[in-house]
């Protein structure tokens, strides 16, 4: 049975269709975005162990107009360690269809199911999706959600699409919990009477404005079961680092000082530790036992990306500089290792000096040790995808599979091990 949202009123991907994503679909992916450092300008970076070239599967990557872009048009991830799921947008005419309304940006996304080492295609189907928006999260075990505007669905190897959660209007944005278990979905909540909504609407269009603001309901879900865990209302879409029985929370402190806080749904929250940053702090989990903090850096424009336990110890740190941009990450199931890509552009980027297609210049992606931070394969993909998306981790954390030079490129990591300590 289609799960449905009890009453919710949704209007979240407007934003999506207005070009301005929401965080959840920078988001990532399975995490919140986040940078790593770019200071090892030159790495030694081996030979792929296995090679598939994607002009037989008809891919054709997007041109240089979408660089800025930041929308989803593909997707590269490990079903198992024998197969990838690779989607990309095919091309050609669509037929536009009685449903589309007249902001929405169709496109026909081809999924194939690819057999490694060889490349053979073992399944393929083409999904129909009406917006630019992310549309495709990894679940673990060969699961997959799948976003289809406003409905979500499960898929498998079968890529045939299961009903999920359905809405009447728009998604603002989705996340999943480090292990997969728990989806943080969130979506605009009505403040205004209806004839009051539809008075405003009208002034809006009338000025050539945007619609009225309305508040966020937050909903967090079991995927097992749909069961919801926690449901709250905000005055804005708040990207949530959750783990599997709660959430990271950031509390301001003293001068620059913040308090990181662990909130479980059930029970008292328990004082992580402090951090010292010159702007707010964001989290990301990469697994129940550590999270990822985002700093800024007291001196200059870098930032340093601090991994901490849950009991307050401090793990590693990275530093990145101004010069990369629009970070995305991708982890193993295992929760042993973690990919974080960023674009690296000509110049630092503020609000006097932004940038366009022209000042980028490649999408560097890093494969860390999760435990000790070191840094172990850098690689970099071509063309660049400013959504990300176009790199992955085998299950257990032993292969990195990247897009690059017209090609599925697969490398082996080395095996773990974690007699070094700090990766700054």
């Amino acid at each position: 049975m289609r799960g449905r949202w009890n009453g919710l009123c949704l209007t979240g991907h407007r934003a999506v269709r207005s070009k301005v994503l929401p965080l959840g679909f920078c988001l990532a992916g399975l995490l919140t975005s986040v940078a790593v450092a770019a200071k090892h300008e030159k790495t030694d970076t081996p030979a792929p162990a296995i090679r598939i070239a994607t002009g037989p599967f008809d891919y054709h990557p997007l041109s240089s107009f979408y660089l800025m872009s930041r929308t989803s048009s593909s997707s590269l991830d490990f079903i198992d360690a024998q197969h990838l799921l690779f989607t990309f947008r095919a091309t050609g005419l669509m037929k536009r269809l009685p449903e589309c309304q007249p902001d929405d940006e169709d496109q026909l996304i081809r999924a194939l199911v690819v057999r490694v080492p060889d490349g053979k295609i073992e399944r393929s189907t083409e999904w129909r999706l009406h917006d630019r928006g992310r549309y495709l999260w990894a679940l673990g075990n060969g699961k997959f959600l799948v976003r289809k505007q406003d409905e979500l669905f499960i898929t498998d190897p079968s890529l045939e699409l299961r009903p999920f959660l359905s809405s009447t209007t728009p998604l603002r944005l989705i996340k999943l919990a480090p292990d997969a278990r728990l989806v943080l979905v969130e979506t605009d909540l009505e403040r205004h009477t209806p004839e009051e909504h539809k008075r405003l609407v009208e002034a809006a269009k009338a000025e050539d404005l945007p619609p009225p603001r309305e508040d966020v309901q937050i909903a967090i879900f079991r995927v097992e079961d749909r069961r919801v865990v926690l449901r709250a209302r905000a005055l804005n879409v708040t990207d949530l680092p959750i783990i599997s029985n709660g959430y990271i929370e950031t509390l301001s402190a003293q001068g620059d000082h913040w308090m990181l806080r662990y909130r479980p749904f059930e029970g008292e929250p328990t004082v992580i530790t402090d951090v010292a940053s010159s702007c707010r702090p964001s989290e990301s989990p990469l697994n129940d036992e550590t999270t990822v903090v985002n700093l800024c850096s007291e001196r200059g424009d870098d930032h340093l990306y601090q991994a901490i336990s849950l009991s307050g110890k401090k793990l590693w740190t990275y530093r990145w500089d101004s010069h990369y941009i629009w970070p995305t990450s991708a982890s193993s199931e295992s929760g042993t290792r973690i990919a974080f890509s960023t674009l690296r552009v000509t110049h630092s980027v503020n609000s006097r000096d932004p940038i366009d297609e022209t000042d980028l210049q490649q999408q560097r992606v890093e494969v860390l040790d999760v435990e000790t931070g070191r840094l172990e394969l850098t690689q970099f993909a071509t063309p660049v995808l400013s959504a990300g998306q176009n790199y992955a981790l085998s299950p257990n954390g032993d292969r990195f599979a990247v897009l690059r030079d017209n090609a599925i490129e697969i490398y082996d990591l080395p095996p773990l091990t974690h007699d070094s300590g700090n990766a700054e």
